[in-house]
C-alpha cells in the first residue's frame, strides 16, 4: 500500500519531469522558428551521400532536441517517396547522434550548479524581447524561457529524489534490479527500454537516468546499461508511426531499430570497457576543478555521445549492405513502389511547427508533379486510336484524378492541423497560401479530367481534327506543359521575389495563342473546313488549356504572397 508520502513524492517527481518536458518543447519550438528555413536547405541538400546525409540528421536533430521527432518525420519522407531508404537510414544515424546534445546541455548547466539561483536573472534577460516587434525577438524570448523551465524542471527533479526513502516503490523498483555482472546490467537496460517507452522521450529518460545516478541511487554501470535501453526505447516511436504506412517507410523504422540494436549488442560486449573509458575520461576531464560527482554526468555524456558515435562510424559503411538486408525483410510489391499514400506523423510532446509545414509543402511539391503527369497524358490520349492502349490511359487519368482528390482532403486536412497552433505571421502566411494552393493545384486535375471527358465525347460522336488543328492544339499543349514544370520549378525552391515574372510570361503567351485558335477556329468553320460538331469539341479543349493555365498562375501568385 502505497503511503500517502511516498504518493506525494511520486508526483512531485512525475511534476518535475513534466516541467522538464515543457521546457524542452518550448525551446524547441522557438528554435524551430529561428532555424526553420534552413531545415529545407539542408534537405534539398542531400544526395545519395551518406556523410550529408548523417550531418543532416545531426543538425536537424541537434535543433529539434528530439531524435524521435526527426525519425517519424522520416517515415512520413519516406512513406510519400520524398526520401529514399539510403537517404532515410543516414539521416536516422545522424540523429542517434543529435539527440545527445540534450545530455551534454542537462551535464553542462544543470548539475555544476543550483540553477534556481540564476533563473530569474536568466529570465530578466529574455523580458525585454518579448516587447520588442518581430517574430525572431519572440522566438528568442520563448528560447529562453524554455530554456529555463527545463533546467527549473531538472532542479525540482534532483531535489525532489532525495526525499524520496528507502521505502518508496521507485527506490523498491531500483532496488528489486539484481542478479550477476551482464545479467544484472541487462535488467537496468530493460527498465530503461520501458521507461522511454513510457515517456516517449530519450531525452526526459535519460536525464530522469543521469539524475538518479547522480543521487546515488543507483550505480555508474547501472545508468550506462540504462542508457543503451533508453536508446533502443526511442526506436518504438517511429515503428508506432509506421504501424499504419506504407512497407518503405517501414524499412526505415525497422532499420532505426536494428540499427539500435546491433549497438546494443556490441556495447554489452565491451560494456566494461565502455564504461571504463568514459568514467576515467570525465576524471581526467574535471580533475581537481570541480567537485567529484561531477564526473557522473560528464561520464554518462561521453558514454552516451561515444557510444551513439561509434556505432554510427561502424554502420555507416554498411549502410548499402544494410539496405539491402531491410529490402529482403520487407518486401515491396510492385505497386507499392510506384504508389505511394500520404501519412503525416507528430512527436506526440514536441509540436514541431516547421516540420510540419516542411512536410506540408513537400507533399505539395508531390501533389504538383501528379497533376503535371497528368496533364502528360492528355496530348497521347488525343492521338491513340488503337482501342486498348486509348483505354489504358482513360483508367490511368481516372485513377489519377481519384488519386488527387484523396491528396487535396489529407494535405487539406494536415495543414488545417498545424493552423491550429499557435503559428508566427510568417508561418499563418505560409498556411493560406498552402490552402490557397492545394485547392488549384486539385482544380488543374478536375481539367484534366474535363479534357478526358471531351476527347471521349469528341471520339464517340466521330469528329476528327484535321492536321492544322491537331498542330495548333499541340503547340498550346507544350506551352501549357511549360507553365506547369515552371510552377513545379518555383514549388520546389524556397519562396523569393520574383517568381512572377517567367509565370506571368507563360500565363500571357497561354492567353494570346488561345485567343488565336479560337478566331481561327471560327474563319475555319466559316470557310467550311469542317462542320460545326469538330469547331466545338476543338473550341472546349482551347478553352480547357486556358482555365488550367489560369490555375497554374494562381499556385504561382500563392506562392509568392509568402514573401510579402
Amino acid at each position: 500500500m502505497i503511503s500517502f508520502t511516498n504518493f506525494v513524492n511520486i508526483l512531485t517527481i512525475l511534476g518535475s519531469l513534466m516541467l522538464f518536458l515543457f521546457g524542452m518543447k518550448l525551446m524547441s519550438e522557438a528554435l524551430q522558428r529561428l532555424a526553420g528555413r534552413r531545415f529545407r536547405t539542408l534537405f534539398h541538400s542531400l544526395a545519395s551521400n551518406p556523410l550529408k546525409a548523417i550531418t543532416a540528421g545531426f543538425l536537424i536533430t541537434s535543433v529539434i532536441q528530439s531524435s524521435s521527432a526527426v525519425t517519424v518525420m522520416l517515415v512520413s519522407f519516406v512513406n510519400a517517396g520524398i526520401f529514399s531508404l539510403t537517404q532515410g537510414l543516414g539521416i536516422m544515424m545522424g540523429a542517434n547522434i543529435g539527440t545527445t546534445i540534450t545530455a551534454w546541455l542537462v551535464t553542462l548547466f544543470g548539475f555544476k550548479f543550483e540553477f534556481t539561483t540564476i533563473l530569474l536573472p536568466v529570465l530578466g534577460l529574455g523580458l525585454p524581447l518579448l516587447f520588442i516587434p518581430g517574430s525572431r525577438n519572440r522566438s528568442y524570448a520563448e528560447f529562453v524561457l524554455g530554456f529555463a523551465i527545463l533546467f527549473l524542471g531538472l532542479q525540482f527533479m534532483k531535489n525532489s529524489l532525495p526525499d524520496v526513502n528507502e521505502n518508496s516503490p521507485i527506490v523498491e523498483a531500483i532496488s528489486s534490479i539484481s542478479g550477476d555482472g551482464i545479467r544484472q546490467y541487462l535488467l537496468f537496460a530493460l527498465a530503461g527500454f520501458l521507461i522511454t517507452i513510457l515517456i516517449q522521450s530519450s531525452s526526459a529518460s535519460i536525464t530522469l537516468t543521469f539524475v538518479l545516478c547522480y543521487q546515488g541511487y543507483i550505480s555508474y554501470e547501472a545508468a550506462a546499461a540504462m542508457i543503451l535501453g533508453e536508446n533502443l526505447g526511442t526506436t518504438i516511436t517511429a515503428n508506432l508511426a509506421a504501424i499504419v504506412a506504407n512497407k518503405a517507410a517501414k524499412r526505415v523504422a525497422l532499420g532505426h531499430t536494428l540499427f539500435n540494436f546491433f549497438g546494443l549488442i556490441w556495447a554489452f560486449i565491451f560494456f566494461g570497457t565502455l564504461v571504463s573509458v568514459s568514467y576515467n575520461a570525465a576524471s581526467d576531464i574535471i580533475g581537481n576543478h570541480f567537485k567529484a560527482d561531477n564526473i557522473i554526468p560528464l561520464g554518462l555524456s561521453i558514454f552516451h555521445t561515444g557510444f551513439n558515435l561509434i556505432n554510427t562510424l561502424i554502420l555507416a559503411w554498411f549502410i548499402p549492405w544494410f539496405r539491402k538486408l531491410l529490402e529482403k525483410i520487407i518486401v515491396l510489391r510492385a505497386s507499392e513502389k510506384k504508389n505511394y499514400k500520404l501519412k503525416y506523423f507528430r512527436s506526440r510532446f514536441l509540436s514541431v511547427n516547421e516540420i510540419d509545414i516542411m512536410q506540408a509543402h513537400e507533399q505539395i511539391y508531390q501533389f504538383g508533379k501528379h497533376v503535371t503527369y497528368m496533364f502528360s497524358l492528355i496530348p497521347e490520349y488525343l492521338t491513340e486510336k488503337r482501342e486498348p492502349k486509348f483505354e489504358k490511359i482513360h483508367r490511368r487519368l481516372l485513377k489519377s484524378e481519384e488519386q488527387a482528390d484523396d491528396l487535396e482532403r489529407e494535405i487539406t486536412d494536415f495543414i488545417t492541423r498545424i493552423a491550429e497552433n499557435d503559428l508566427s505571421e510568417a508561418n499563418s502566411r505560409k498556411v493560406r497560401a498552402m490552402l490557397k494552393i492545394t485547392d488549384d493545384l486539385e482544380s488543374i486535375a478536375d481539367q484534366c479530367l474535363q479534357m478526358e471527358r471531351t476527347i471521349r465525347n469528341k471520339n464517340e460522336a466521330k469528329a476528327w481534327f484535321t492536321q492544322e488543328m491537331r498542330s495548333d492544339l499541340f503547340e498550346l499543349f507544350d506551352l501549357v506543359k511549360t507553365t506547369l514544370e515552371n510552377m513545379n520549378e518555383n514549388l520546389s525552391r524556397e519562396y523569393r521575389p520574383g517568381i512572377l515574372a517567367k509565370a506571368t510570361e507563360h500565363e500571357l503567351k497561354i492567353n494570346e495563342l488561345r485567343d488565336k485558335l479560337i478566331q481561327l477556329n471560327r474563319l475555319r468553320l466559316e470557310a467550311g473546313e469542317y462542320n460545326y460538331k469538330n469547331a466545338t469539341f476543338y473550341a472546349e479543349l482551347l478553352n480547357q488549356c486556358e482555365k488550367l493555365a489560369d490555375h497554374v498562375i494562381n499556385v504561382n501568385q500563392a506562392i509568392a504572397s509568402n514573401i510579402k
